[in-house]
């Protein structure tokens, strides 16, 4: 069974349909992991400490561990960075790690381990991966050096044109895009820069156009749509339409934690264009190293914030709630979709946010914070800080 890279069919089109991510021997594997339980666990790991190869084996094992937050899981994957930086496992969810998973000697060693790697597009984006979750600037780096080993990777292009260009509608200087000579990372930042910059996006989509004078206007930056008066949006069909997955959809989540939400009669609410479940997020959200839940929970299109302490946690603490239909936004012509959406933030990114845009002094961040955010507007972080949820500067 052959679990190697899977083969990246460069693309030279903005918006084109992105080649497979993982072969056919990946959702094998992955489709007979979904049975297992602990009892299939001992005779999998002794299969797999006499064939460390077996990779089929290795992703069952990833995936039990990724279902039931076992730390386990860690020396899989650093196994994984070692001995094959280069596999298609470390692209995958089971191999994505939180900062509260890592310890720092950890850490530490998966960056060595990553810096000992080739320096190829495919390990480079799989670094990249890696360290989405965990280290912004080494993510960043590693796609920059993705994009430098194949100017046409299918999956690395566009991630890094948009860090460039929030990082200019942050107010940052972007040297590395100014220096770009790369139609697909200009074109892909004037893309993300328009219409909230359309000077910015001028420029870019111009130098991109240079490159390529074949390039589409209307494909890159697309005529904004005048407002459609509030009054011609039917909200009450939207509100219908929002999409609520049920308890089931989560399987990460421990049996506690869904039974709680499950005799609550929660569903999630997923925000508009959503291709992954979302809003029922893991984090240390009451004090560090007690890993706990926060889940929207909707119950007639009323949407209640509920945070756990960890995953034994019978009694939630209802966070803030409000009616669905307020977080319901025009999305351009006739379409509405709903906004609201959660997130697991860490110190980092409440001091950045309160740094560049001022209100309330944190307290010393200990643990993680709830970003609650409209999508595409504004978001508040809610940090628990001696008995108290404090309404903490988010994205502005």
């Amino acid at each position: 069974m052959n679990l190697g890279p899977a083969v990246l069919v460069a693309t030279l089109a903005l918006q084109a349909q992105q080649p497979p991510m993982f072969s056919p021997a990946y959702g094998e594997a992955l489709r007979a992991s979904q049975d297992l339980n602990k009892s299939d666990i001992p005779k999998l790991n002794l299969e797999l400490t006499q064939n460390p190869e077996d990779q089929s084996t290795r992703l069952k094992l990833l995936a039990y561990y990724h279902r039931t937050r076992d730390a386990a899981r860690i020396p899989l994957v650093l196994w994984l960075i070692e001995h094959h930086p280069d596999s298609e496992l470390l692209h995958s969810g089971f191999t994505r790690l939180l900062p509260m998973d890592l310890s720092a000697t950890n850490e530490q060693r998966a960056i060595r381990l990553w810096q000992q790697a080739p320096n190829n597009a495919t390990t480079c984006w799989n670094a990249a991966f890696f360290f989405e979750t965990l280290n912004p600037e080494l993510h960043r780096h590693y796609l920059e050096r993705t994009v430098a080993a194949d100017p046409n990777h299918p999956f690395a292009l566009r991630p890094l044109a948009h860090l460039y260009a929030e990082g200019l509608l942050a107010g940052k200087p972007q040297p590395a895009l100014d220096a770009s000579k790369n139609v697909w990372i200009l074109g892909n930042a004037a893309n993300r820069l328009h219409p909230q910059n359309p000077q910015l996006a001028e420029r870019y989509f111009l130098r991109a156009k240079v490159i390529n004078p074949k390039l589409d206007r209307n494909a890159i930056l697309p005529p904004i749509r005048p407002a459609t008066p509030a009054q011609a949006l039917d909200f009450d069909a939207a509100l219908k339409s929002i999409k609520y997955l049920p308890i089931a959809a989560f399987p990460a989540v421990p049996p506690t934690i869904a039974s709680v939400l499950t005799q609550r009669r929660c569903t999630i609410p997923q925000p508009y264009g959503a291709r992954a479940p979302r809003n029922l997020i893991r984090g240390e959200f009451f004090a560090a190293g007690e890993a706990g839940w926060a889940a929207l929970c909707s119950v007639n299109h009323v949407t209640t914030l509920l945070a756990f302490r960890n995953n034994s946690d019978l009694h939630p603490v209802a966070v803030n709630s409000g009616q669905d239909r307020n977080y319901l936004q025009g999305m351009g012509g006739t379409e509405i979709g709903y906004s609201h959406e959660i997130a697991t933030v860490d110190g980092q990114y409440i001091m950045r946010h309160y740094r560049a845009y001022g209100g309330p002094q944190p307290p010393p961040i200990t643990h993680h914070g709830i970003d609650d955010s409209i999508n595409d507007k504004a978001s508040v972080t809610l940090y628990f800080h001696q008995g108290k949820w404090l309404r903490l500067q988010g994205a502005d």
